[in-house]
């Protein structure tokens, strides 16, 4: 046995053969390397959408917030109450003052101020 594998080693072919072999694994390993370039760089494209389409979330939603917590009236007093809430903090308080008043209402007003920005 050992015998038949040093003769299929030093055959004149297997030179032939075993360059041939080089040659198809150095084309597999080119295809599959650029087919992972591409994938990257598909993927990043689309974190950086995402990532944009959440800079646009978040600026829209921290412009509700703000229009929901009061007009130019008691602007200054609002922002001095809020400056040391977090925004799960400043929301939870304008569901609960005042007593009895339409969320809706206010989201509907904060909606027609970020459309009209937006314009």
């Amino acid at each position: 046995m050992f015998r038949t594998l040093i003769q299929a080693f030093t055959s004149p072919a297997a030179g032939a053969i075993g360059f041939g072999l080089s040659l198809v694994m150095c084309a597999m390993l080119v295809v599959t390397v650029v087919a992972a370039q591409r994938n990257e760089t598909a993927m990043q494209a689309r974190i950086a959408a995402l990532t944009a389409e959440n800079q646009r979330n978040v600026i829209a939603l921290h412009a509700r917030l703000a229009a929901c917590e009061g007009g130019p009236a008691d602007l200054a007093r609002t922002r001095a109450t809020n400056a040391n809430l977090s925004v799960d903090q400043r929301a939870q308080r304008l569901t609960g003052e005042p007593a009895g008043f339409d969320v809706c209402a206010r989201m509907e007003s904060a909606d027609r101020a970020v459309l009209e920005t937006l314009r």
